[in-house]
């Protein structure tokens, strides 16, 4: 038995908080105790009623002087009070705070786990993670670490929790044309510019796009909206925790994304039997194959995007085909209880 401390940037909308919250709950009878430090966030008091202890920092995100200061005074005292035996990392900089604890605490365990591809201080990256036993969500991250930090790292596939749920969303449902679906974080990450560009080009057809999340961008692209004269054919139904409703609402999901490590929507787009059209970057590549369990197109492409979104629209057995094959997919490469098996194996190393 041991003490663990995740540390991750909120806990809040997102895939990696997601899978925060899922090992620290579901592997919590696995520790003496459980902590995890963030900023907080809609998770909180799930987190509280499951036991788990949440401990407010700063924005670690942040380079600010005062508030790398500040988290580090925060995130000693926890690893001191507590006396924690590993630290799990889900953020670059979450890493580096990781990296600099190890100097006062050299007996602490770092786990850093990679949710995603960068190109940028790839420098300050290598020095956060020496020393740390990295998991990579999947292999296109894998390769990245190894190509551009040359670390070697674990492929662990994200999972999220098995369900039944077969219910439905009633706005979504009554509408009367092609029900098309967007789930995630509104940022620039997520390519939902050229998705709303492409819903443009489909202003004619019977189209409807129910865009669900928030985010830094969402005032931009109500704006852009209004300015393209599509308020009719796009709904924003804001931050939504019945996903999986949402999901079996639709008729096919979109993925525009710029970048992604590996994408836990889409892991939950294939649970529920939904194909998608997607775009052609590794972290999606990876899970969907063309012509097979879904459709994609080259990021920032809106022309080819609103194409393969028509075309999957109207050809339903089409349609049927890939969400057959995007369900057995999932069923043979997303194990839930593969995921937790791993993650334990990896605290338990010596």
């Amino acid at each position: 038995m041991a003490n663990i401390l995740h540390i991750s940037r909120t806990m809040d909308i997102g895939g990696a908080e997601k899978i925060v919250y899922q090992l620290a709950t579901d592997l919590k009878e696995e520790f003496d105790s459980v902590h995890i430090a963030s900023t907080g966030g809609l998770w909180e008091d799930e987190l509280k009623k499951k036991g788990i202890q949440h401990h407010k920092i700063l924005d670690v995100e942040s380079k600010s002087p005062k508030t790398l200061a500040t988290n580090f005074k925060i995130l000693c005292s926890i690893v001191k009070k507590h006396k924690i035996d590993i630290i799990h990392t889900h953020h670059r900089m979450a890493a580096f705070y990781a990296k600099l604890l190890m100097y006062l605490f050299p007996k602490v365990k770092h786990v850093y786990t990679a949710h995603n591809i960068f190109d940028n201080r790839l420098k300050l990256y290598k020095y956060s993670v020496q020393g740390a036993r990295v998991v990579s969500v999947g292999e296109g991250v894998s390769k990245h670490l190894k190509k551009d930090l040359g670390i070697d790292s674990l492929i662990i596939y994200n999972a999220i929790h098995e369900n039944n749920d077969t219910s439905k969303v009633k706005q979504i449902v009554d509408c009367p044309e092609t029900k098309i679906g967007f789930i995630g974080r509104l940022s620039e990450q997520k390519g939902i510019i050229y998705l709303i560009e492409a819903i443009k080009l489909l202003e004619k057809e019977k189209i409807h796009l129910f865009i669900v999340g928030d985010g830094d961008i969402k005032d931009e692209l109500l704006q852009k909206v209004q300015d393209l004269g599509i308020s009719e054919k796009i709904t924003f139904l804001g931050y939504r925790e019945d996903t999986t409703a949402i999901i079996n609402s639709c008729d096919f999901m979109v993925m525009p994304s710029l970048f992604e490590g590996l994408p836990l929507t889409l892991i939950e787009y294939f649970q529920n039997g939904k194909t998608l059209v997607g775009t052609t970057i590794p972290g999606i590549k990876e899970v969907v194959t063309q012509e097979e369990s879904g459709l994609l197109v080259e990021a920032g492409d809106s022309v080819n995007l609103s194409k393969e979104i028509l075309r999957l629209s109207v050809d339903t057995e089409l349609r049927s085909k890939l969400e057959n094959q995007a369900k057995k997919i999932y069923k043979e490469k997303f194990s839930y209880n593969n995921f937790k098996t791993k993650y334990l194996e990896v605290y338990r190393e010596k």
